[in-house]
């Protein structure tokens, strides 16, 4: 049975519909636990309240709690996520289950499972970044590099310096990512439709058992999120993969036979199907598929969205159907970074002798410039020398480290994995404690 079943809508069969379904509840998989855990936090808030009989919200409770350590096999008859939930509750309960979700819409139920799936993600993804900052620390290569504008030599760079950039990055993303898991303890249920929830439970309760926030009071507002969460989800991983995918571009270049001054750790190459010699950095390759993915799924949110009305429309299931697996994929890809980066190694010496003569100009330029402090006539007598084939005097650039120490970083890590862990811990022991007064 549907969720709307009994509602005035006539129900029929049509094949594009259930193909849709078939999609929709392969996503839905992995929002099981999360639907139960927001339904269990609803029913507590409706059993502190004295809202219903307390005695059938503690049968409820417990249907529930099993739902949320064992999972449940999905089925296309019951709709989704929640229809499956409620009907497996009812065939349990057909008595105490029948008020399981009272006045929650699928929006806001589905807006509550995303938020809590994708900020458990968000500290796993926080977890990796963190390994990945040590793993470049753990790299001890050092030497000078060429650096590259337009595909040609630019200016030497310290190696160290280099691996900092790469450092920059990723703290960046860090902090952006942490942003956003705080912004998304926003707890969605409450709004309804995006028109207000004629519901008599305390929201400001509900969020609290679950580690969230209700600070939002407009429905429409709060509904309208639903699209912001992804798009600002999105954005967010977009910009670090796209970065990303630049420094393995250098990568690509570096680790090949022509230049060969980087050896990529096993495991991050493949042979080829046909030529024994070939050493593929396919790693970095499917790497730069996942950010190409990214960019193509930004355009997908702002397309299906565009033109719409504030409230929330059908085919928006269709961003969370592939915006949930790729988020949930790229988990594992992004497990690679740690290992990458500090078992890849550095050939200085390949490096150095790499670095062509005309790559120390601008160097020579401000030797010039500070005999003279005319940078014109400095930066032609440079360019002259270079012409006439004249050796510049070459140098070693400084190496610059901006993050040496990652403490910080572990600590609001711990703080956030603490407190959802603790938070979590805490209410579900609260509903074996109503659970077992039923035995």
């Amino acid at each position: 049975m549907k969720i709307w079943s009994g509602s005035a809508a006539s129900e029929g069969k049509n094949s594009a519909y259930d193909a849709m379904l078939d999609r929709d509840l392969s996503v839905d998989k992995l929002l099981v636990k999360y639907e139960a855990l927001s339904l269990m936090a609803y029913n507590m808030a409706i059993y502190d309240g004295g809202i219903l009989d307390k005695k059938n919200i503690s049968k409820v409770l417990n249907e529930l709690l099993k739902i949320y350590y064992n999972g449940i096999d999905l089925d296309r008859d019951s709709e989704d996520v929640h229809g499956n939930v409620e009907n497996y509750v009812l065939s349990k309960l057909p008595n105490s289950g029948k008020n399981l979700r009272m006045f929650l819409s699928r929006n806001e139920e589905v807006h509550t499972d995303v938020n809590l799936f994708i900020n458990d993600l968000l500290i796993e993804y926080e977890n990796i970044l963190y390994k990945t900052m040590l793993g470049i620390k753990e790299n001890k290569y050092e030497g000078i590099l060429p650096g590259y504008t337009h595909f040609r030599q630019a200016m030497p760079i310290s190696f160290g310096t280099y691996k900092d950039y790469i450092e920059n990055i990723i703290v960046n993303a860090f902090n952006k990512i942490n942003n956003l898991y705080n912004g998304m303890r926003e707890l969605p249920l409450g709004y309804g439709s995006g028109f207000g929830s004629l519901s008599d439970v305390n929201f400001e309760k509900v969020a609290k058992y679950i580690n969230l926030k209700k600070n939002i009071k407009n429905p429409l507002y709060s509904a309208h999120l639903y699209i912001d969460m992804y798009i600002d989800a999105l954005s967010i991983i977009t910009e670090f993969l796209i970065s990303l995918s630049r420094i393995f571009q250098d990568l690509i270049i570096f680790s090949g036979d022509e230049m060969d001054i980087i050896e990529l750790p096993s495991g991050y190459v493949t042979g080829s199907s046909l030529m024994p010699n070939k050493v593929n950095p396919d790693y970095l390759e499917i790497f730069q598929g996942y950010a190409s993915k990214s960019i193509s799924l930004m355009n997908l949110i702002y397309s299906i969205s565009i033109n719409k009305t504030p409230g929330y429309h059908r085919d928006f299931q269709m961003i969370k159907d592939e915006i949930i697996p790729f988020l949930y994929e790229l988990k594992d890809v992004l497990n690679g970074l740690p290992d990458l980066f500090s078992k890849m190694k550095f050939n200085s010496e390949r490096a150095l002798k790499l670095i062509k003569n005309s790559t120390y100009a601008t160097y020579n330029s401000k030797i010039y410039f500070m005999k003279n402090n005319d940078w014109k006539s400095s930066y032609k007598e440079t360019g002259d020398k270079i012409k006439n084939k004249g050796k510049l005097e070459e140098y070693t650039p400084e190496t610059i480290i901006t993050f040496d120490n990652f403490n910080n970083i572990k600590k609001i890590i711990d703080k956030n994995t603490n407190a959802a862990k603790e938070s979590r811990d805490s209410f579900l022991m609260e509903i074996k404690k109503i659970v077992d007064n039923l035995q």
